[in-house]
């Protein structure tokens, strides 16, 4: 799950962060979202979904993710 942080972190370091989209799968919705939560706290941000945050989740009856995401964590369920 990390790889995924290092790419995003790589290509907004070079400025080409709105070119990337990175999908993460997990295969349960408290994963996805703690894992999503986790991962924002690590790039310095205040929370998975908030305004302007690189990383946002997806769920079954719940999507924090905006126009600003990059990393987007979700369940293999959404994905397919």
């Amino acid at each position: 799950t990390q790889i995924a942080q290092y790419i995003v972190e790589d290509a907004v370091e070079r400025g080409q962060g709105h070119l990337v989209n990175v999908v993460c799968t997990q295969p349960r919705r408290v994963a996805a979202m703690a894992l999503a939560d986790r991962v924002a706290a690590e790039m310095g941000e205040e929370g998975a979904g908030t305004p302007g945050s690189l990383v946002g989740y997806q769920i079954r009856m719940e999507s924090r993710a905006g126009p600003s995401t990059r990393l987007l964590f979700c369940t293999t369920g959404i994905l397919l």
